[in-house]
């Protein structure tokens, strides 16, 4: 007998690809899963960036690895930031003060759904 029949599915509200800030200069790229309790990122392969332009192209072929599972009931403060050029980070406070910072191409199509979510949360 199988064992997912048992664990509830979450629908999916928003994906998006971009990247998780690692660090100060390190962006790791994956893609982003907004559903109606979670933000979810899944890591890709860095072996495919080996592969210059064309790696990038065939990582978001992939599934990626689970890295980051964000709550949205623990969101106390999601906003808009900046890095370097990049007008599309979202800056996510989780309720134990830790900041997530986030890369996501499609900012808008991602947020609206998770400004409603957020606020229904608070």
């Amino acid at each position: 007998m199988s064992t997912n029949a048992l664990v509830p599915v979450e629908t999916v509200l928003a994906t998006s690809n971009g990247g998780m800030f690692a660090s100060k200069w390190r962006l790791q790229f994956g893609r982003f899963e907004l559903t109606s309790t979670r933000i979810i990122f899944y890591k890709r392969s860095s072996f495919w960036m080996m592969f210059g332009a064309l790696g990038v192209l065939l990582s978001r072929r992939t599934a990626g690895k689970r890295a980051l599972d964000l709550e949205l009931a623990q969101i106390t403060d999601a906003v808009r930031t900046k890095h370097a050029f990049n007008k599309n980070v979202l800056e996510v406070t989780m309720s134990d003060g830790v900041k997530h910072r986030l890369s996501v191409d499609k900012y808008d199509a991602f947020v609206a759904p998770l400004g409603a979510k957020v606020r229904a949360a608070a």
